[in-house]
């Protein structure tokens, strides 16, 4: 048995053995036992997994890493196009095998990618989101060790997909030697383009855990809808920018004032108090301090004084 179905295979039997887990949402029964691999895989990240990732980043520095990216992308290709084909999308099909051609000769067996420059650009796919679109549920909510998040149809879908790739079917020279190194290297690579993703989602929140596997779950789900990723909402707490206040005209009843455009007339000595309490007035306007004679009905006094 191959290395990654043993995992597999290992993971669904440890997944048995905890039927007896508490379950706190009904997508997830075995959250007892996938927080504790949760955990574990996050102490072996940064023990482990984090410093061989920088030491591959460090020995396959610019070209040298964008090179090995592109042939590993394109050696999945394959896989993404049988899995197009099953799920009755031709139009994804057709573009995949056109990408999966146009960068194996025109970009040196895949070390270039051409065909996104054209319109052809790369989109994951696999057997996991064909079982979902011929109706299989997605089962139990499951986080195994060296697998991560997953579910028990995604689980199955990884083994066909593993059944699906060319490199079981041909023989040549160094098949089993490419075939290995093409699955470390392709998870490392993996691992470093997916890093920036993951703590995006779980810097901030407070239950990391719980908020993986929601967005797992619905990204998993919008696939198999034909989605490229789950539509992402905005904060609640976050104001929705308003538009700029703009002048509304006057309604039917109203007496629309006409607009002058004569010269302004500096006011008189009567206007001004009534200017002055129209200031005071004004809450949005500067801060002004209204008198006892500011008033209208000190209006006839303050003529009698003048």
């Amino acid at each position: 048995m191959r290395p990654h179905l043993l995992v597999t295979v290992f993971g669904f039997g440890a997944a048995l053995v905890a039927s007896g887990a508490h379950a706190q949402t009904p997508d997830d029964p075995y959250e007892r036992m996938n927080r504790r691999f949760y955990a574990s895989a996050i102490d072996a990240n940064r023990r482990f997994f984090r410093p061989i990732a920088r030491l591959y980043r460090a020995l396959t520095p610019g070209p040298i890493g964008f090179v090995i990216h592109n042939m590993v992308t394109n050696l999945s290709e394959p896989v993404i196009v049988a899995n197009d084909v099953l799920q009755f999308r031709g139009r994804a099909a057709g573009r995949d095998f056109a990408r999966l051609a146009f960068n194996t000769t025109v970009g040196i067996g895949g070390m270039i990618d051409a065909a996104a420059p054209q319109g052809l650009p790369h989109h994951d796919n696999d057997f996991g989101i064909t079982l979902g679109v011929w109706g299989v549920k997605p089962g139990p909510y499951l986080f195994l060790p060296f697998l991560g998040p997953t579910t028990v149809r995604d689980g199955i879908g990884m083994a066909g997909d593993a059944a699906m790739s060319p490199l079981n079917y041909v023989r040549f020279p160094g098949r089993l030697t490419l075939q290995v190194t093409s699955g470390v290297v392709g998870g490392l690579d993996k691992r470093i383009s997916s890093q920036g993703d993951l703590d995006a989602i779980t810097g901030d929140a407070a239950d990391p855990y719980a908020t993986l596997r929601s967005v797992y779950l619905q990204s998993r789900e919008a696939a198999v809808r034909g989605e490229d990723a789950a539509p992402v909402l905005p904060p609640i707490d976050e104001p929705e920018p308003s538009a700029a206040p703009t002048s509304s005209a006057p309604g039917p009843g109203a007496d629309a004032a006409p607009i002058s455009t004569a010269a302004p007339v500096a006011p008189s000595a009567v206007d001004a108090p009534v200017a002055r309490e129209a200031a005071a007035s004004n809450l949005d306007g500067p801060i002004a301090t209204a008198f006892p004679c500011d008033s209208y009905r000190a209006q006839p006094r303050y003529l009698a004084a003048n």
